[in-house]
C-alpha cells in the first residue's frame, strides 16, 4: 500500500507542500478581510448610536432640567411677576448641576434676569429656543453658538407661565459639547479597541481552524482525488486527532479495501482468462487433430472426444457461474421454491461422480439417513451448491485420496456435508474463502466465484454454509437448510 507523498505539482496533477500553503494562506487573509469590514461597520455602527445615545440623553436632561424649573416657578412665583428674578435666585445660586450645564432665567425682551454660573446680568440676542418657547408659551431646542458665552452648545427653553398663561420669562437649559465630546472619544476608543481585538481575535481563530481543520481537509480532498483517479491503497499521512482524524483512518480504510478490491479483480480476470484458456486450448488441439484425420484407431477418436466433451462442459459450468454471480451482484439471482424432497438429487451426483473420481484415483463414500425431511428449496440451485462442493473436495483434496458425504437430520435441520482429507485450509484464510474471486494459496484451477455464489444460494434459502477445515488433515463443507417438520397442510 502506498502513502500520500507531498510532492511538487506541475501540470502533471502532483500536489506541491508550497501550493498548499499559498491556498490557505490567501484563504486565512480573504477571511480576515471579510471578518475585518463587517467588524469595522459594527464599530462605526457603534459609535455611531453611541453619539446619538450620548446626545439624545443630554437633550433629556437639559429639557427635564428647563422644564422642571419652569414648572416651578410658574407654581410658586407667577403671583409676584415683578420680583421673580429676586424670588427664584436661591434657586439659581443652589443649581447642583452646574458643571453639566448653565441654567438662566430670561425675561421676553431677552434680558438675562439671573443665571446659575454667570455673575452678571446683560441684554443677549434672541436666540432660536427662547423665541420658539416664548411664541408658544411652551418649549424649545437650538443648536448653535451661545449669545451670551459665544461657545457652540445645545439649548433647552421652557415658559414660565402665569396663571391665566401669560409668559413671565424662560427657562433656558444650556450645556457646551465638551463633556459630551469627552463621553463620545471614550466610548470611540472603547469600540475601536474592540475592533482591534476581535480583529486579532479572528486572524487568531482563522489561522488554527487553517491549521487545525483546512489542512487536513485538504489532506483528504488530495487523497479521495487520487483514488478516483485510480491510485488505489494511498494514505492521508499524518492522521489528526479527533473527528478529522476518525475521518482520515476511514479514508484509508476505504483505501485498502478498494485496494484489496482491485488486486482481487485483477487476480480474478487473470485467473478465469486463465481457466479459459486451458479447455479451450484442448478443444481446439483436439478438434483440429480430429479435421485432420491423424488418429489411429477409434479408442484414440473417442478419447479426443471424450477430452472434448469434459472440457466443452468444464467451460459452460464456469460461464453459468459467471452468469450466477452477474446476477447474484445485481440482486436478480431467482430462486423457484417448491416443497422437495433432496435426497435423489444427492444420490444422483454421487453417482455420476463415482467413475470420475475413481479416474482421478479417489474413493467416493456416501452415507445416506434412511429418512430425510422435505425442504422448500429450488431442486436446481440446491444440486448445483452440492456439485459445487463435491467439485471442491475433488479439486482441493486428491493428496487425500477419499471424499465422504453424509446426509442426516439434526435439530428441525437437513443437513449435508461434504468430507475431505486433502491438506486443508491455512486458518488466516478460511475466513475469506467464501469472499468473491478469492483463491488464497490454492494452485487448483477455479474462478473463485463458487462459494461466494453457493453461499448466496444458501441465505436465499434461509440455510447456511459452513466450511471448516484443519491444516494438513482436510476440510469439511456443510449445506445446512431448516426441514420442514410435519405437513405444513396441517392434516
Amino acid at each position: 500500500m502506498g502513502r500520500l507523498n507531498r510532492k511538487n505539482r506541475d501540470d502533471d496533477g502532483i500536489f506541491s507542500l508550497e501550493n498548499e500553503k499559498d491556498t490557505h494562506r490567501d484563504w486565512v487573509n480573504d477571511t480576515v478581510s471579510r471578518a475585518s469590514v463587517w467588524l469595522l461597520l459594527l464599530t462605526l455602527g457603534a459609535i455611531l448610536i453611541s453619539t446619538l445615545w450620548v446626545y439624545g440623553s443630554l437633550a433629556v436632561q437639559l429639557a427635564q432640567r428647563a422644564d422642571t424649573a419652569a414648572v416651578f416657578f410658574s407654581k410658586y412665583f407667577s403671583a409676584d411677576p415683578v420680583n421673580l428674578a429676586n424670588r427664584t435666585e436661591t434657586y439659581f445660586t443652589h443649581y447642583a448641576d452646574s458643571e453639566i450645564s448653565e441654567l438662566q432665567l430670561i425675561d421676553p425682551d431677552g434680558n438675562v434676569l439671573c443665571a446659575s454660573t454667570i455673575s452678571y446680568v446683560r441684554q443677549i440676542a434672541s436666540s432660536p429656543d427662547i423665541t420658539r418657547a416664548i411664541q408658544r408659551s411652551g418649549h424649545g431646542f437650538a443648536i448653535g453658538r451661545d449669545p451670551l458665552s459665544g461657545a457652540f452648545c445645545l439649548a433647552y427653553s421652557s415658559a414660565v407661565l402665569s396663571s391665566d398663561g401669560e409668559v413671565l420669562a424662560v427657562v433656558r437649559a444650556v450645556s457646551g459639547f465638551s463633556s459630551a465630546n469627552v463621553t463620545l472619544l471614550r466610548n470611540a476608543a472603547f469600540f475601536l479597541i474592540l475592533f482591534g481585538l476581535g480583529v486579532l481575535c479572528v486572524t487568531l481563530t482563522t489561522r488554527r481552524f487553517s491549521r487545525l481543520v483546512m489542512a487536513p481537509i485538504s489532506r483528504v480532498n488530495e487523497t479521495a482525488q487520487m483514488i478516483a483517479e485510480g491510485l488505489y491503497g494511498v494514505h492521508i499521512d499524518p492522521v489528526y486527532p479527533g473527528e478529522i482524524g476518525a475521518l482520515c483512518r476511514t479514508i484509508n480504510d476505504m483505501s485498502d479495501a478498494i485496494g484489496r478490491s482491485e488486486k482481487l479483480k485483477n487476480d480474478f480476470i487473470s485467473s478465469v482468462s486463465h481457466e479459459l484458456r486451458t479447455p479451450l486450448t484442448a478443444i481446439g488441439g483436439w478438434g483440429e487433430t480430429l479435421l485432420a484425420g491423424d488418429l489411429g484407431g477409434d479408442e484414440e477418436v473417442r478419447r479426443g472426444l471424450t477430452i472434448i466433451t469434459s472440457e466443452a462442459s468444464r467451460l459452460a459450468r464456469m460461464v453459468e457461474e459467471l452468469l450466477d454471480f452477474s446476477r447474484m451482484e445485481s440482486g436478480n439471482l431467482t430462486m423457484q421454491m417448491e416443497r422437495i424432497d433432496i435426497t435423489p438429487d444427492i444420490e444422483d451426483v454421487v453417482f455420476m461422480y463415482m467413475d470420475a473420481i475413481h479416474r482421478e484415483g479417489m474413493t467416493l463414500e456416501y452415507d445416506e439417513a434412511d429418512v430425510l425431511p422435505e425442504i422448500i428449496g429450488d431442486r436446481n440451485r440446491l444440486r448445483q451448491v452440492f456439485l459445487n462442493l463435491l467439485d471442491n473436495a475433488v479439486k482441493h483434496g486428491g493428496e487425500g485420496k477419499r471424499v465422504r458425504v453424509e446426509t442426516y437430520a439434526q435439530a428441525q435441520t437437513l443437513i449435508i456435508s461434504v468430507r475431505d482429507w486433502g491438506p486443508g485450509i491455512p486458518s488466516e484464510e478460511l475466513p475469506h474463502v467464501k469472499e468473491r474471486f478469492y483463491k488464497g494459496s490454492s494452485k487448483a484451477r477455479g474462478s473463485g466465484i463458487g462459494l461466494a455464489v453457493a453461499d448466496e444460494i444458501m441465505k436465499l434459502h434461509g440455510g447456511r454454509l459452513e466450511i471448516s477445515s484443519v491444516l494438513g488433515e482436510g476440510t469439511l463443507a456443510v449445506m445446512v437448510l431448516p426441514a420442514i417438520i410435519g405437513n405444513p397442510d396441517g392434516e
